[in-house]
C-alpha cells in the first residue's frame, strides 16, 4: 500500500481523467516531466492504483541497458497483465514501433495504460525513439475505431523531453496533456512534511528546496545546523551530491548557464561574457524547465531588460552556498564550510522567505482578502534611486497593495511600516490608501497593524 499522496491531487486527477477519456475509445498520449527526486514515480504509481477494474495497466521503468534487453524486459512485464490468449501472441519484439502497435492492438478490445517512466533512457538507447512514438501515434489517432490506449511517458530529463515537444520536435502538438511537476511550493511542503514548526520549515525548504526526498531526509527534531552538517557538509550528503548529478546530465551549457545566473550574473551580456559561447537555445532550454526564471518589475514595459534569476530554491542553495566548496566538504571541512557560508545561508533564507510572501499575497486574493484581479509580484526602479519593493500589487494597472518581507526574529514595528510609506513615492501610479503588508519571521506587532496595514508571521503564510 503507497503512502498517502500530498499535495499532488490536482496532478493525479488530470492523469485519471485520461484514463477515463480513453475507456470512451480516444486514444491518449501524456507526458510527464520533472527534475530528479520532484515526485514523478510516486505520482505514477498513485495512477496504476488508481486505475479500476477492466482496465490492464503496465507500469515500465526504463534503464540504461541495451534497447534488445529494454524489450525484453517490456515484454515480460506485459505479458503479465494480459489474458493467456492474448500472452500467446506475444512473440519476441523486435523495436519500439513493434511493441507499441501490439500495445495498440490489444487495446481495440479493453482498455489498457502503458507507463513508460524515466523514458529518457529509451531516447538515448533507441535512435530516433520519439520519431518511433510520432510515428505510431499518427497512425492510430485518426482512426475511425481507434484504440483506447493510454501511453504515458514521463522523465527527469526535462531538457530532453522539452526539446521533443517544441515547435521542431518529434512530438509536438501530440500530447493530449502534459504535466510538468514542480518542486513543492513552502505551504506544499508545510504540509506534505506533517505541519513542523514553521521557523524549521523554512530552514529545511532553504535547503532542500520542494523536493519530497530532500525533506524526507531533514529531521525535525535536530536544529537547521545539524541537518545541513549532515545532508549538506558531509562526504556523501544527500543536498551535495543530488546537484551534481543534475548538473552532469544537463548539455554542457546548460549547466554553465546556471553556474553563472547563481554565481550572480542576472544580465543577458553578462551570463554570455561568463560561458562564453551562444545563450538562445541552451538559454531557452533552462526558462522552459523551469531551473531559471526571467523576471522584470512588475507593471515595466514589454521591453524592459530581464533579470535572469535560479528559480529552483535547492539548485539556488547548492551553487550559494556549496559549489566552490564541493572539494572541502570532500575533506572533511563541512562544518567550516557551513560556518565560513553562513551569510550567504542567511540570504537564502530570506529570499525563500520573500518568495514566500509573495506566494502567501496571491493566497490573500484568491481568498478574498486583497482585491479580486491584482497580480502580484516584485517591483524596483530601473534607473535613479534604487528602490526595490518584495510584493507589489496592481489593479487597473495602479498599485494597490505594497509589502515587504524580513526574515528577523524580531516582530516588524512601526518603522518597517514607514518603509512602505517610503516605498508609496516610487511604485506605479498608487491609490489614495494602498493596503501596506508586512511580513516577518517574528511576526509583526499589534500596534503596527490596522485596517490598512496587515501582518502576518510563518504560520499565517504557510497555511495558504
Amino acid at each position: 500500500m503507497l503512502r498517502p499522496l500530498i499535495c499532488r491531487q490536482n496532478e493525479l486527477a488530470r492523469l485519471t481523467q485520461v484514463v477515463d477519456i480513453a475507456t470512451s475509445g480516444k486514444p491518449q498520449l501524456a507526458v510527464l516531466s520533472g527534475p530528479r527526486r520532484v515526485g514523478k514515480t510516486f505520482l505514477l504509481r498513485h495512477l496504476i492504483q488508481a486505475i479500476g477494474p477492466g482496465i490492464s495497466a503496465v507500469y515500465f521503468e526504463a534503464n540504461q541497458a541495451a534497447e534488445v534487453a529494454q524489450l525484453r524486459r517490456f515484454g515480460e512485464m506485459l505479458a503479465a497483465v494480459l489474458d493467456p490468449e492474448e500472452a500467446s501472441l506475444l512473440q519476441p519484439f523486435g523495436s519500439w514501433e513493434h511493441a507499441l502497435n501490439f500495445c495498440a492492438a490489444i487495446a481495440r478490445t479493453r482498455p489498457l495504460v502503458i507507463v513508460i517512466d524515466e523514458v529518457t533512457y529509451l531516447m538515448g538507447s533507441t535512435t530516433g525513439f520519439a520519431s518511433i512514438i510520432q510515428t505510431v501515434w499518427d497512425r492510430i489517432a485518426p482512426l475511425a475505431n481507434p484504440p483506447s490506449l493510454v501511453l504515458v511517458l514521463a522523465g527527469s530529463a526535462t531538457a530532453m523531453i522539452e526539446d521533443t515537444l517544441s515547435y521542431s520536435g518529434a512530438l509536438y502538438q501530440r500530447p493530449t496533456q502534459v504535466i510538468r511537476l514542480k518542486p513543492f511550493t513552502a505551504a506544499e511542503a508545510y504540509a506534505y512534511c506533517g505541519q513542523p514548526e514553521p521557523e524549521a520549515l523554512f530552514e529545511a525548504y532553504a535547503a532542500c528546496g520542494g523536493y519530497p526526498l530532500h525533506l524526507d531526509a531533514w529531521d525535525f527534531d535536530r536544529s537547521a545546523g545539524e541537518n545541513l552538517l549532515q545532508l549538506a557538509g558531509s562526504p556523501g550528503g544527500l543536498l551535495l551530491e543530488d546537484a551534481v548529478i543534475l548538473l552532469d546530465r544537463l548539455p554542457d551549457p546548460q549547466s554553465r548557464i546556471l553556474l553563472a545566473i547563481g554565481q550572480g550574473r542576472s544580465r543577458r551580456s553578462e551570463i554570455a561574457n561568463e560561458v562564453g559561447s551562444r545563450l538562445e537555445r541552451p538559454l531557452d532550454s533552462c526558462l522552459r524547465t523551469g531551473f531559471v526564471s526571467a523576471i522584470k518589475p512588475i507593471g515595466s514595459p514589454r521591453k524592459a531588460r530581464r533579470h535572469y534569476r535560479i528559480a529552483d530554491t535547492y539548485l539556488r542553495f547548492w551553487i550559494r552556498i556549496l559549489a566552490d566548496h564541493v572539494q572541502r566538504i570532500e575533506a572533511g571541512q563541512g562544518e567550516e564550510v557551513l560556518s565560513h557560508t553562513h551569510g550567504e545561508w542567511q540570504n537564502q533564507l530570506g529570499s525563500v522567505f520573500e518568495q514566500a510572501a509573495r506566494e502567501h499575497a496571491i493566497g490573500l486574493v484568491r481568498s478574498g482578502i486583497l482585491p479580486t484581479g491584482t497580480l502580484l509580484d516584485e517591483w524596483w526602479t530601473a534607473s535613479g534611486e534604487q528602490i526595490q519593493v518584495d510584493v507589489l500589487g496592481l489593479l487597473d494597472h495602479r498599485s494597490v497593495v505594497i509589502g515587504e518581507a524580513k526574515w528577523q526574529k524580531q516582530p516588524l514595528g512601526t518603522s518597517d511600516a514607514g518603509g512602505l510609506w517610503r516605498a508609496l513615492r516610487y511604485v506605479p501610479d498608487p491609490i489614495p490608501e494602498p493596503t501596506f503588508i508586512l511580513w516577518g519571521r517574528g511576526g509583526v506587532r499589534q500596534d503596527t497593524t490596522t485596517s490598512h496595514i496587515l501582518g502576518f508571521g510563518p504560520a499565517e503564510m504557510l497555511a495558504y
